[in-house]
């Protein structure tokens, strides 16, 4: 989830990143059970995290865009339990632990940012085990259209329309716990009773977001520790 960090912490946290580099797509930033040394942050692009099963079959956990941190929980843990990948040419900053350490000694108040993230992936990943285990095919997708066009309105880079999100339907397959086929059949569906419409490759058209809400059984807060209940719809 997005920190909202004031300007001296994000200049400061400039100084203390080690090396700005480009990811491109479908090429890995972190893979599980190696061990780390620093965080990331993203200032470009749209990356996911995923686990994958002895097969090789991936599972989304988890949806990163641009100007969130990636893995606060590295800063912990040191050796992560899943893999990051970009979905297109991503740019990622990587702040090194002891850096980041030094920030919150002089920043006490970016301990609290970093912990109200921490949180809000926490209750975020509750409506994700909420999705796949709770809800049909068409509201686990219509889930996630809404979780994500919320967290781009937070941001201000959406006001209904184009979801402009290089995102494909596998990947949709794969965060919702269902075979691409399936979530194939999820769309049509979805766009046939006008809640969304695909205008090109890569663009979903959210048409009727009420309808997807509900279909959905969508909470805010399910994107925000703070958010503001009146908003939802369930």
């Amino acid at each position: 989830m997005r920190a909202e960090l004031s300007p001296e912490v994000l200049s400061a946290l400039e100084e203390a990143t080690s090396d700005v580099v480009t990811i491109e797509a479908g090429n890995d930033l972190v893979t599980s059970g190696e061990a780390v040394s620093h965080i990331h942050y993203l200032l470009r692009g749209t990356v996911v995290r995923y686990r994958e099963d002895k097969k090789g079959q991936r599972q989304v956990v988890g949806i990163g865009l641009h100007g969130e941190f990636l893995d606060i929980d590295s800063f912990q843990l040191r050796v992560p339990n899943y893999s990051m990948r970009s979905l297109d040419t991503a740019e990622v900053a990587k702040i090194p632990f002891d850096g980041l350490a030094a920030l919150l000694c002089r920043f006490p108040d970016m301990v609290r940012t970093l912990w109200t993230s921490t949180v809000s992936e926490g209750i975020a990943l509750q409506y994700w085990i909420f999705r796949i285990g709770r809800l049909r095919g068409e509201g686990r997708i219509a889930h996630l259209i809404c979780e994500l066009a919320e967290r781009l309105r937070q941001y201000g880079r959406f006001e209904g329309g184009a979801l402009n999100l290089p995102l494909r339907q596998c990947d949709y397959a794969e965060a919702c716990g269902m075979t691409p086929i399936h979530a194939n059949r999820c769309f049509a569906s979805l766009r046939e009773r006008g809640f969304v419409d695909v205008k090109r490759a890569r663009t979903l058209h959210v048409l009727a977001e009420p309808e997807l809400r509900k279909l959905a059984m969508f909470n805010v807060l399910a994107v925000s520790s703070e958010g503001d209940a009146s908003r939802n719809t369930k």
